[in-house]
């Protein structure tokens, strides 16, 4: 007994899957206890697929295993768990940090230079200096362990071979039996299986892991999400999403696409069925008869449901916003976001189609076929101001294609809390080098009213258990912010000559009307404020409320307009300054496997995979099942599955 036993541990493969196993325990430990940087549960935010992720995690590593045991390559294994465990970390950084994965090009974004070099490293690994620690000590461990697996098993297989003990034919160990490998990827495949089992048999309730008194839900929702994307995993995730993102795109698609689409996008198309999403260039009647200077301002969480109130009265609520919009310009009382977080109204707002979670961020470092409205931007000098780090975002990707090497991020804070302070700083000393005898664009976020909203300084408010007045003091001060850059800007020689924009990165739960959306359609509440300011009187005669629907898809065919674009593109939207959204027609966005559609009076929510359908009037939601809902659902559905075929197969455009 002893002998076999000594046998075993002796035996490579088994080592390192014990090994490996240890690893992952930590991991997963350290995944449920690190703070989380959003000030999210994980407990609750994984609750449905805590199964799936530690019987995943652990049959992958045991499958994986038992196969490399079976090829008799223990260096491969060595080698495969370094950067198994490399990628896995990777990914919980995706999961801790923006709480969903999004494509593989996160690879290229979170492992930047700028993200290693710059104070937002220990936030983004992990949310604290112990996380940084933690997680880049297990990358270094996983591969320190590997070279040396593989320089000792070398050298051992040498000394070997000199002294004839192993086999003449190979020269490498061979297991005594295949009892162990079929055991391990027994057990593997097993755990892996469990998950779907519980799944498809329709499990609830919770049971009670002995001795540490845990208890672990039965039930089981389906989602991409894992804690260390399990090879597994993926192999099954991408043969889904190919067979499922590679709709045939038909007649009948198209027309379901056509009804978000404006009218003149439509008859543009040369070929709908094979570029669905593509149009020569817009034919209507242009507003700007001359181009313009752009400033573009995406604040953080600009709720529209709360910057609304000012037009009946609280113009407390942003004081300098709202002093600035009588300068002349739009306001839309019913705005819509391309989704949520950030990166999918960056999607929307500067590629001009909504994101999809199957498809969420193409890489631009691929052979993409799309494009930014600030590429269209030949002839402007262009500059991009940040208060946060790209990676934050996941919107690097955008920031480097667009602006080059013409974007700024702001130092390190010397005061905590004060990242919306430095950025309009920053705003304003690229605002002041930009020309005034050719046309600039100067892009810049917020950041303060980041939820969980507490990022404004103790001296300026009070930062009470109530999330909604910590919300409303987070965007006082940056009103406060901008009332600096406005005062900067309308002293220009120029000004005349400028419009400003100004609308949120998405909307954002913060207090109970936020958390009346049905679920599990994940953060549906979208409605933002969106502006678009100029004195010239060319465009604008004062301030104009106006009640169409407006969506970040819109914003970039504005763009055109006011920068004497007149090319073929694939915006979606419609030009706001010359153009009107139908009465009856919504903005949509995607999100998790959900749709969100939003009306003037109404919005409409649900599964794409299902035939349950919400209507919401001021976040109060009601199951609805007339015709003009379903059919609204169903044009839905199948525009995204369009969505989802165009961006899995390059299609954009030729």
């Amino acid at each position: 007994m002893m002998t076999r036993l000594s046998n075993i541990v002796r035996n490579p493969f088994v080592v390192m899957v014990l090994i490996a196993l240890v690893l992952q325990t930590v991991m997963l430990v350290l995944f449920y206890s690190l703070p989380d940087p959003l000030g999210l549960s994980l407990t609750e935010m994984f609750e449905g697929k805590t199964i799936w992720q530690v019987f995943m995690a652990f049959g992958a590593i045991m499958a994986i295993g038992a196969l490399f045991a079976f090829a008799r390559a223990p260096r491969g294994l060595a080698i495969f768990y370094a950067l198994y465990f490399f990628l896995a970390v990777v990914d919980y950084d995706v999961f801790r940090f923006s709480h969903q994965r999004l494509s593989y090009s996160f690879l290229r974004t979170y492992f930047h230079l700028s993200n290693i070099t710059d104070a937002t490293t220990v936030s983004t690994l992990g949310g604290d200096l112990v996380g940084t620690i933690s997680w880049i000590a297990l990358v270094l461990l996983g591969f320190v362990s590997a070279i040396i697996f593989v320089v000792a098993y070398t050298v051992m297989l040498r000394k070997r071979r000199a002294n004839l003990v192993l086999d003449n034919r190979n020269g490498a160990w061979r297991p005594a039996s295949k009892k162990i490998p079929t055991v391990l990827l027994t057990v593997g495949l097993a755990l892996s299986v469990t998950p779907l089992v519980l799944f498809l048999t329709g499990a609830r309730g919770w049971f009670e892991i002995p001795l540490v008194h845990v208890k672990v839900e039965k039930r089981f929702t389906l989602g991409k999400h894992t804690l260390t994307a399990p090879i597994l995993h993926i192999a099954a995730v991408e043969t889904f999403e190919f067979i499922h993102d590679n709709t045939k795109i038909t007649d009948d698609l198209v027309k379901d696409l056509d009804s978000f689409l404006p009218e003149d996008f439509v008859k543009g198309r040369k070929d709908a069925l094979e570029y669905p999403m593509y149009r020569s260039a817009p034919t209507h009647e242009y507003k700007a008869k001359k181009p313009y200077n752009i400033v573009f301002i995406m604040g953080e969480s600009f709720k529209g449901r709360i910057f609304n109130q000012m037009l009946s009265g609280d113009t407390a609520f942003a004081p300098n916003i709202w002093n600035f919009a009588q300068v002349g310009g739009v306001w839309f009382k019913n705005a819509f976001s391309g989704g949520y977080p950030t990166v999918r109204g960056t999607t929307a707002t500067n590629l001009g189609f909504p994101s999809h979670p199957n498809r969420d961020v193409p890489s631009f470092y691929a052979a993409n076929k799309f494009k930014g409205w600030p590429e269209f931007l030949t002839n402007y000098q262009r500059a991009y101001a940040t208060v946060s780090n790209p990676i934050f975002d996941h919107t690097l990707p955008f920031v480097e294609r667009f602006f080059n090497k013409n974007w700024y991020l702001i130092g390190e804070d010397i005061v905590d809390d004060i990242d919306d302070s430095l950025g309009v700083d920053l705003a304003i000393e690229l605002l002041e080098k930009m020309p005034t005898d050719k046309p600039w664009e100067l892009s810049f976020n917020t950041i303060s009213s980041h939820i969980p909203f507490y990022g404004y300084p103790n001296a300026f408010a009070e930062k009470p258990e109530d999330a909604m007045v910590r919300y409303r003091n987070a965007i006082r001060y940056t009103d406060k912010q901008l009332g600096r850059f406005f005062d900067v800007l309308t002293k220009r020689s120029d000004f005349e000559n400028t419009v400003v924009f100004i609308l949120g990165d998405h909307d954002t739960p913060v207090d109970s009307i936020d958390y009346k959306v049905p679920q599990p359609l994940g953060v549906a509440t979208t409605q933002i404020f969106i502006g678009i300011f100029s004195p010239d009187t060319n465009l604008f005669q004062g301030l104009t409320v106006r009640e169409d629907v407006a969506s970040q898809l819109d914003l970039g065919p504005t763009v055109f307009d006011l920068a004497g674009v007149r090319e073929p593109n694939h915006f979606w939207g419609y030009d706001l300054l010359a153009q009107e959204r139908p009465a009856n027609q919504p903005s949509v966005f995607f999100s998790q496997n959900s749709y969100y559609l939003g009306f003037r009076d109404h919005v409409l929510v649900g599964g794409l995979e299902n035939e349950e359908v919400y209507s919401g009037v001021d976040g109060e939601f009601t199951q609805v099942q007339d015709s003009v809902s379903i059919g609204w659902k169903n044009k839905a559905v199948g525009a995204a599955r369009v969505l989802r075929s165009v961006l899995r197969n390059d299609i954009m455009m030729p």
